[in-house]
């Protein structure tokens, strides 16, 4: 077992922009106290390490860089999420037995909330949300400095806003995610748990089709990413399928046959496609891919529309203006695509197609 504390004072308290003065005046110490612990010269009293990890917004665990030699609490929460994704009922009893052995560890106590409030959200167990409330609170009082941020406060706001609201404490859930709404980080939640609470209002369904607009816009973002993580992998399947599922998905969205925002995604998404087929050796197939690129491109590009990255949804007023970092036009999305791709026989073919 490997103690890390003398490294974990000095770089928590760099973290938090503090000089060992400070340190030492928020502890009631000496400077040469702190100097000591951070040079590992001595180590602070048990009474102090708790007051140190309070005033870090830590555990004396995290504090004191303490793992098991043989990592028996990451495998018990692994075992316990292995049971909770098979929904064996069996993931609370380990959840049980987890929180005996280690109350105070942030991983065990995210496991059993996380079991506790998806059996609970399932099987519409009040008992078990409520432990799941009292489970994530706790959890929240001792996250570590260094937790993904996926996992950490703002994500155990959100498990506990939304226990809330299945107790039937709307207000109460609505008014957390609102008051934590860092970066837009609960907007879509707050959106349809404002419509499940049984608004009819404007403002509310502005709200869902704004996070309909972003959550799309995401999603054609994750794919783009998809399609050049698979062109990295010499994948050429994985393109075919993401390309014309992003095409498919793009024609099935849009409002509008007038050109928009979509028909510049659907130039990179054709070009992906053609350089796929090209490179699996099906040049027909690839030419008459790119050429719909090319004539979709000048459809889009012809167009007298002032603004065409524009999008429509469902029958609300509301439109979206949209930047890409493809280009403002049909042809420039197929030139950043071919530029990505950055494969010389492609880029040939594309020039002998645009000629």
């Amino acid at each position: 077992m490997e103690l890390k504390l003398a490294e974990n004072i000095k770089r928590m308290r760099k973290e938090r922009q503090l000089t060992q003065e400070a340190l030492a005046n928020a502890l009631g110490v000496t400077v040469g106290a702190v100097y000591k612990w951070e040079a590992d010269l001595t180590s602070p009293e048990i009474s102090m390490l708790v007051r140190i990890a309070d005033l870090f917004d830590t555990s004396v665990d995290t504090l004191l860089g303490y793992e098991m030699a043989d990592k028996r609490k990451g495998s018990i929460t692994k075992y316990i999420y292995s049971l909770l994704a098979k929904k064996d009922h069996a993931a609370l009893e380990e959840a049980e037995k987890a929180l005996i052995r280690y109350p105070n560890d942030f991983g065990v106590i995210v496991a059993a909330g996380n079991t506790f409030s998806a059996f609970g959200m399932e099987e519409k167990n009040n008992d078990m949300l409520k432990r799941a409330i009292v489970l994530f609170e706790k959890a929240l009082c001792i996250v570590p400095s260094d937790i993904d941020p996926r996992y950490g406060k703002l994500n155990i706001i959100g498990n506990i806003a939304f226990m809330y609201f299945l107790l039937d404490e709307k207000d109460k859930a609505l008014s957390m995610m609102i008051e934590n709404n860092e970066g837009g980080v609960f907007s879509s939640k707050i959106a349809w748990l404002t419509a499940m609470t049984g608004d009819t209002g404007e403002d509310c369904y502005t709200l869902l089709c704004t996070n309909f607009s972003m959550l799309n816009f995401e999603l054609i973002n994750v794919t783009m990413g998809l399609l050049f993580y698979y062109k990295n992998k010499g994948d050429m399947n994985g393109i075919k399928t993401i390309a014309r599922w992003c095409i498919e998905f793009s024609e099935n969205t849009r409002k509008t046959k007038d050109p928009c925002f979509y028909d510049k995604i659907n130039c990179a998404c054709l070009t992906a496609e053609s350089y796929a087929y090209f490179k699996s050796g099906d040049k027909e197939k690839a030419k008459e891919l790119l050429t719909e690129a090319y004539d979709l491109a000048v459809f889009f590009d012809s167009s007298e529309e002032k603004i065409k990255d524009i999008i429509k949804l469902f029958d609300s007023q509301q439109e979206a203006a949209l930047f890409s970092l493809l280009g403002g036009t049909g042809m420039e999305a197929i030139g950043s695509t071919t530029a990505i791709i950055a494969d010389k026989k492609f880029s040939s073919f594309w020039n002998s197609i645009r000629k």
